[in-house]
């Protein structure tokens, strides 16, 4: 009774594996969507604030999708401008994506506030935009660009130039040029057409060319020279007496093509401003949410009312009195937004003490007085985003440490003989070596810059399900060869200890990021390297967990097989 109670209960624990590997698939799926879906709680109702007067007439906005900041370097038409305005990097937010980070560059709001995670985000953004700023201004609000511009932006723009380009993102090489040479025509005819107010001038066809080639190719390198020629011709269009003329990009690209996450190569892009009002230097690096609010402050317009970053008045050249009203403008800007921020939070609103305390320095228009409010009210922020995370973190803590101890009730099986549990541990852990040397061997890193195209993400998670099963396999065949003169009974034991391992030591480092940061996102984007981790994490549950019920009685078989050879071999002798 004794065996048959054992095989009962090592038969239960298969059946416990794979039905947890089933359940990580829906858990997977669920983080997944959390973020591509996320619904933001923090567009609440904010009133726009004052604007100060113009200091240029228009603001000419140019774009070069996926332009990597080594890349800029050698951008001569660039280098030019960069040594007449101000030459500078900003670092991007995550996702690093195209149409995350175009509402950043559009609205100074990061994606966990603007909601927008991804590509496939539906409808236009429900942030306030420098272009609606700019339309309810009675100002020209114009895009010459592809069609995401409309589709997030629509209502906000006075005028859409639509820029036709290829439908299929593996389209050849030349309709990508012939695509950014009819951006900069239609660019250089929106200069003409309107001599004031705000124009974006976006070229498309360099991120495509480092999706398809990379991004150190000398494909994507030849159009971004094509791309900085048509730069140098819009700017020789400028009066730089009246108008400034902005560089910059969304994101960059790791060396292969790709991004989304947060290699330096993807992250830090160039910010290039020359003209009217622009104090000429190089710059330590700010970030991209800075760009909306200093556009607002060169064309005299309020700051989009969710900014969470602040205008580069240390850039600008311009009276204290008049920097003055940008900054208590700003301040004012921040403070209706962040103290909004802190009630979502459930934390008491701070950042109008930080106010009065920077208040007659900002009207003064004193130097460094609107990044030192900036810098305290951020610093702010993020403490009462921290203090939210570890309340929820101590209420999780619990569970946590159940899903943690409780599957540990199984080595009470070794309660007597714990040391016939470490063999089969030894090859769970060779389990890892062989899926990690696929996973980091071909160059992945926990980073949605792995998979290039959004064409390629299932065929990616299905490769890395491919992994986990062939490495679980090959791990789990070799413990069976091992033990093939062990009793059968033995041999299923460790056999189901190894997969238990394997198992267990994934739900370890699953219910690790369960503690820090759920399985849901409600409030918050967890941190995306980790959650990226997290996911690759599920999907190895999946195959480990169902083909230990396969694995298990095969590796019996073998013993048995191999043990009838012998005793064949033995007759025979």
């Amino acid at each position: 009774m004794a065996r048959v109670g054992k095989i009962l209960l090592l038969v239960l624990v298969l059946l416990i594996l794979a039905a947890i590997g089933y359940q990580a698939q829906n858990v997977a799926v669920m983080g997944w969507d959390s973020v591509t879906e996320y619904q933001t709680p923090y567009l609440t109702n904010l009133p726009r604030g004052s604007a100060a007067e113009p200091l240029a007439r228009r603001v000419v906005l140019v774009l070069v999708d996926g332009l990597r900041l080594d890349a800029s370097r050698n951008m001569s038409r660039l280098n030019e401008l960069r040594r007449q305005g101000a030459d500078l990097s900003v670092r991007i937010g995550q996702p690093s994506l195209s149409y995350p980070s175009w509402t950043v560059i559009a609205s100074g709001t990061w994606q966990e506030i603007s909601g927008v995670t991804t590509n496939w985000y539906e409808g236009e953004v429900q942030v306030d935009t420098i272009f609606k700023a700019a339309r309810d201004a009675g100002m020209p609000a114009v895009v010459v660009g592809g069609g995401g511009w409309k589709k997030l932006y629509g209502s906000h723009l006075t005028e859409f130039v639509k820029v036709p380009g290829p439908e299929d993102e593996n389209a050849p090489l030349e309709a990508w040029v012939r695509m950014d040479e009819e951006s900069f025509r239609l660019g250089m005819q929106a200069l003409d057409d309107y001599p004031e107010g705000l124009i974006l001038v976006y070229f498309g066809g360099t991120d495509e060319l480092a999706h398809q080639y990379g991004g150190v190719s000398p494909q994507y390198l030849d159009e971004v020279q094509k791309v900085d020629g048509y730069i140098g011709r819009l700017a020789e269009r400028l009066d730089p007496e009246k108008d400034v003329l902005i560089v910059t990009a969304d994101h960059g690209h790791v060396d292969i093509g790709g991004h989304g996450g947060w290699e330096r190569s993807v992250l830090h892009v160039p910010l290039v401003m020359v003209g009217k009002a622009i104090r000429p230097g190089v710059y330590t690096e700010r970030l991209q949410a800075d760009i909306a609010p200093t556009i607002a402050a060169l064309l005299g317009l309020p700051i989009p009312v969710y900014a969470q970053g602040r205008p580069l008045v240390e850039m600008l050249e311009a009276s204290a009195e008049a920097k003055g009203r940008i900054g208590l403008n700003a301040g004012l800007q921040l403070v209706g937004f962040y103290d909004a921020y802190a009630q979502t939070l459930g934390v008491k609103p701070f950042a109008g003490e930080i106010l009065t305390k920077y208040r007659e320095r900002l009207a003064r228009g004193e130097e460094g007085a609107l990044s030192g409010m900036w810098e305290e009210i951020t610093a702010r922020a993020q403490a009462a985003r921290a203090k939210r995370f570890w309340r929820e973190r101590l209420l999780r803590l619990p569970i946590a440490l159940g899903i943690a101890l409780v599957p540990l009730l199984y080595l009470l099986l070794f309660r007597r003989r714990l040391r016939q549990a470490l063999l089969p541990l030894g090859f769970a852990l060779l389990y890892f070596v062989f899926y990690n040397a696929l996973f980091f061997g071909r160059g992945y890193t926990w980073s949605l810059s792995a998979f290039n195209s959004e064409a390629q993400i299932k065929a990616f998670f299905n490769g890395r399900l491919l992994d986990a099963a062939v490495s679980f396999v090959v791990a789990g065949l070799l413990l069976a060869l091992v033990s093939w003169k062990r009793p059968l009974l033995q041999t299923l034991e460790r056999m189901v200890t190894f997969a238990f391992f394997v198992g267990y030591l994934l739900l370890l480092q699953v219910d690790l990021f369960y503690w820090l940061y759920n399985i849901r996102f409600s409030w918050a984007i967890p941190d995306l390297k980790l959650g990226f981790k997290y996911y690759m994490d599920l999907l190895q549950m999946v195959p480990t967990g169902l083909l230990g019920v396969i694995l298990a009685p095969l590796g019996v078989l073998i013993g048995w097989g191999m043990q009838r050879w012998r005793k064949t071999q033995g007759a025979q002798s």
